[in-house]
């Protein structure tokens, strides 16, 4: 991020986070070979978040107003 660009999506781009979605699925042979069979990025990983499913069901849905999920908070990041 510091040299302004990161990869993501097996790609360099600009990114204005230092997280972002993303599923990669690895296969380990009975040699221990490893391989890379399935990713995916940004929003075609909403099928996998339930929370998604939901929101998108109810009136408002995400009310993300463009900037993405601001609603999403780790545990400890909520006011006490």
């Amino acid at each position: 991020m510091a040299q302004g660009k990161v990869d993501y999506n097996f790609d360099l781009v600009e990114f204005p986070s230092t997280e972002a979605p993303g599923i990669s699925i690895f296969y380990k042979d009975k040699s221990s070979g490893i391989f890379h069979t399935y990713s995916c990025y940004a929003r075609g990983t909403e099928h996998v978040v339930n929370t998604y499913n939901y929101l998108d069901l109810v009136p408002k849905g995400r009310d993300e107003g463009g900037r993405g999920p601001f609603w999403v908070r780790r545990h400890d990041e909520y006011a006490r």
